[in-house]
């Protein structure tokens, strides 16, 4: 590849998109723990979570990189969605390592009770109105900074 960008990009997406195999290479959690796993990751919609992520932030990536062709984002946006199946592989592992199995039960339980339903329901909508706010609220620190070094006679390139 002969563009940098391109490049780097590509070794960061493969990178992602190849961590199934690492996973894969510890060792094997207990059948047990997977099955509650895979049904909390089921009941929360985690992989059209992340996908959804992805699909939000593509627009802003194709427009602070516009040296990559269109296609790279058609075709990345097309992988996420048909290999979501490879992220919830990926994830196992780290529930597992990080909650025991009656902890796992418990949430399970939780997601499936009104309260759980709801948080999922409203999940989305907080996680986006708060990714906004923190772009503004960043974007405000950020100003403040300029006008504090453009003050020390520090010249910012936008």
């Amino acid at each position: 590849m002969r563009n940098p960008l391109l490049a780097a990009l590509f070794v960061a997406v493969t990178g992602v998109l190849c961590a199934p195999g690492e996973a894969a290479a510890q060792a094997q959690p207990d059948p047990a723990k997977v099955a509650v796993i895979r049904q909390i990751l089921e009941v929360t919609h985690a992989a059209d979570q992340v996908v959804g992520a992805i699909e939000a932030s593509v627009p802003a990536q194709r427009a602070s990189n516009p040296r990559i062709p269109a296609v790279f984002w058609d075709r990345f946006l097309a992988q996420a969605r048909a290999r979501r199946g490879e992220f919830i592989d990926s994830v196992v592992p780290i529930y597992s390592r990080t909650f025991e199995l009656a902890e796992l039960k418990t949430l399970l339980q939780f997601y499936q009770s009104p309260l759980g339903h709801r948080l999922l329901e409203a999940q989305p909508g907080v996680m986006r109105e708060s990714m906004q706010l923190g772009q503004r609220w960043g974007a405000r620190i950020g100003a403040d900074i300029g006008q504090q070094l453009a003050a020390e006679g520090v010249h910012v390139q936008p």
